[in-house]
């Protein structure tokens, strides 16, 4: 099955491609709320009603050469670590081309291989991230060991990166266990920015850029779509309250990826959106969150002064 033109701009060969996106309609962990699986396709439609002239950078998203490779769906009785090692070599063949990768989700397990198709870790059999930042836009921080009795769960999405040896900056986070926080904390390459703080103390803000402006080196940016406030994304695994703005979320992708010229973005994914019967809120913000990811991306210097 394959999905209509992402944005309704004509589809462009791999080879060819400045975006190369996956769609990865996988629902296998999820704890609460569903719809995940369906996502995918979802957005794939609503882009088509985005307008392709960014106001903001000036880009207009039509001059864009988009690849969108096949969905990768589940087969019958799949288990977890089957789909996710599928996800990896997807991800790994579009990585042999030039063009951005990026993941479209599904739940937030299908981010560890994505990171490592990205970074050609295990096609080099090294074990070693510690040369790789990690920015994750999410209310949760995703550090468990396991969950539900697997280490593959959506809550587990970042501990096994911080366990070979990524640097991870979270942003938005306002919901995680005492034992995982302490996990991140104790490692020393955790750095989380809670979206309490960034509500009431305009030092977190400013303490955020100055961490997003100090990143250098590879970069791969994840974002879970439940770090937004929950009238932009009510369709979500779990909906959590005291979320961060558009604007505000924006801004920051703004810094990263336009502002920081000494960091190289290796891949993206956007996950978790989950679709609502009655509304395509959830689907349209999430397919807008991607074109805005795709014009700071092919618009990459601003003034951060």
């Amino acid at each position: 099955m394959q999905f209509p033109p992402f944005l309704d701009v004509p589809a462009s060969e791999p080879d060819e491609a400045d975006v190369l996106l996956l769609p990865l309609p996988f629902e296998a962990t999820v704890s609460y709320g569903g719809g995940t699986a369906a996502a995918p396709e979802a957005i794939w439609r609503a882009s088509a009603q985005v307008e392709l002239w960014d106001e903001e950078t000036d880009v207009d998203l039509a001059g864009l050469r988009i690849h969108s490779a096949e969905p990768l769906f589940p087969r019958r009785n799949e288990l977890v670590q089957e789909y996710l090692d599928r996800a990896w070599t997807a991800a790994a063949e579009l990585h042999r081309h030039a063009g951005l990768v990026i993941g479209v989700g599904g739940e937030h397990s299908v981010s560890p291989p994505l990171v490592l198709a990205a970074t050609g870790t295990e096609e080099t059999g090294t074990e070693d991230l510690s040369e790789l930042t990690v920015v994750q836009f999410d209310a949760h921080a995703d550090l468990r060991l396991e969950y539900d009795g697997t280490p593959h769960s959506h809550a587990c999405a970042m501990r096994p990166l911080l366990d070979r040896g990524a640097r991870i900056i979270t942003v938005g986070c306002r919901s995680a266990e005492r034992e995982e926080y302490a996990h991140g904390l104790a490692s020393g390459r955790v750095r989380t920015f809670m979206a309490r703080n960034l509500a009431r103390d305009p030092g977190e803000e400013a303490a955020l850029l100055e961490c997003l402006d100090g990143i250098e080196g590879s970069v791969y940016l994840t974002v879970d779509v439940d770090v937004l406030e929950v009238h932009l994304c009510p369709g979500t695994g779990t909906p959590e309250p005291g979320g961060l703005g558009w604007w505000q979320t924006l801004g920051w992708l703004d810094r990263l990826l336009r502002g920081n010229r000494r960091c190289r973005l290796i891949g993206v994914d956007v996950v978790e959106t989950a679709v609502q019967p009655g509304t395509r809120v959830n689907e349209f913000v999430a397919a807008r969150l991607l074109a805005k990811i795709l014009a700071y991306h092919a618009c990459p210097t601003t003034n951060t002064t």
